[in-house]
């Protein structure tokens, strides 16, 4: 029989294979362009920003709310739902198991931890410019929070309480730590470590004749696991998983059905109709969209602002691409059979229509911060049509492959 480090590092290992794979289709090239691109608008608005920070609001108790927020990590087990019934004899070993499973998702977790540290630092440097060492007092802590967190929330799980009352009392002793050092420059706020290392001696004493809850960890092990699944499928197609749709009400205007539901206008419905109220392209271009209007009314830069906007209707048309395999390969061309070039045009019609809504939102924002600039927007219509050319063409030239 394998040790429990064994069997741990052999899922890793898979876990690891699995996410090379889809980091492949993630940050393919142009989203990691995207992506830079956003980075460094990101520290150009941060940089002018810290130069005129608004005054009276309390940054130190939102730096803590945010090092309080990020500080709970999530406790990555890779169990599988199997394990309750051929893991049974395992069981034992089941405890050194969970600890190299605290140490893979601390160390997983925490070059996301490092980097909001670096972000903060800046801005608590600005304010409070002769306060470094308390600062530094909260690296540590920063660092070693977490740790003890995913510690309590094992034992938490192990007591079998549920996972949402852990994360608030996480929460609480997170912020009381960082806002009693920042705000009060008291090192007092060591106070919270020892909180945390008290629950935890309190519930180990507890779980001594408690067993293994293999149900609920491995429903939480398979949460975690379609929610990585939920966030790959916005960008490629994961086999095996189903998105559901969702009723958007407010959305409705843009779902009138067409007075003659053919070939010619069925799919340009069904493409809108699966894209509104599915969640997962959907949701991407939202995010999109929202971070780019962000980033060009905090920018307030032309050429930066017109770059920003060109790229989202670059980069939105891109992602949307795997939108055609999951709905033209779906049910609807085996009821209704139509003519493939009918499917794609009824795609470009979509396409067209989400650059023009598109368009019409990022065109709104750019002319009320850069009015002078105005004639810009014809850029964003100019790249997106474009796009969707250019993806249309290589829709045909896939059709035509797979007729061979």
């Amino acid at each position: 029989m394998m040790s429990s480090k064994q069997l741990f590092q052999k899922r890793l290992k898979a876990l690891r294979k699995e996410k090379n794979y889809y980091y492949k289709f993630i940050f393919n090239g142009h989203f990691a362009i995207f992506l830079m691109i956003l980075l460094g608008a990101f520290i150009l608005g941060y940089g002018q920003w810290l130069k005129h920070i608004p005054m009276g609001i309390n940054y130190t108790l939102i730096i803590s709310i945010l090092l309080a927020i990020v500080s709970i990590f999530p406790l990555k087990t890779l169990i599988e739902e199997a394990d309750q019934l051929f893991l049974l004899p395992f069981e034992k070993e089941m405890t050194h198991y969970m600890k190299h499973s605290i140490q893979y998702s601390y160390i997983s977790r925490l070059p996301i931890q490092i980097l909001v540290l670096v972000i903060i630092f800046p801005l608590y440097n600005t304010l409070h410019p002769n306060q470094l060492p308390y600062f530094l007092v909260v690296v540590v802590l920063a660092l070693i929070f977490p740790y003890f967190g995913l510690i309590l929330r094992w034992q938490w799980y192990l007591f079998g309480l549920e996972n949402w009352s852990c994360n608030v009392v996480l929460f609480i002793i997170n912020l009381s730590g960082y806002y009693v050092i920042l705000d009060a420059l008291s090192y007092f706020g060591f106070g919270s470590i020892i909180g945390v290392m008290a629950l935890i001696l309190l519930l180990k004493q507890l779980n001594v004749q408690k067993q293994f809850p293999w149900i609920f960890m491995s429903e939480e092990a398979k949460r975690h696991r379609m929610n990585y699944y939920k966030f790959v499928n916005m960008f490629t197609d994961v086999k095996g998983i189903k998105a559901p749709a969702v009723r958007r009400k407010y959305l409705d205007v843009f779902l009138r059905r067409p007075k003659q539901f053919d070939a010619d206008h069925m799919y340009p419905y069904l493409f809108t109709r699966n894209f509104l109220r599915g969640k997962d392209a959907f949701n991407i271009v939202l995010r999109l969209l929202i971070g780019a209007l962000i980033l060009m009314v905090w920018l307030n830069q032309p050429i930066v602002s017109a770059i920003i906007g060109a790229l989202t209707m670059y980069i939105v048309v891109l992602q949307m691409s795997q939108f055609y395999t999951q709905e033209a390969y779906n049910l609807w061309p085996q009821v209704w059979p139509v003519a493939e070039i009918k499917v794609i045009e009824g795609y470009r019609k979509f396409l067209n229509m989400t650059v023009i809504l598109l368009g019409l939102i990022l065109s709104v924002v750019y002319i009320l911060m850069n009015l002078h600039y105005f004639y810009v927007i014809v850029l964003f219509f100019v790249v997106g049509f474009l796009t969707v050319n250019s993806t249309i063409k290589k829709l045909k030239y896939q059709e035509s492959l797979l007729k061979d």
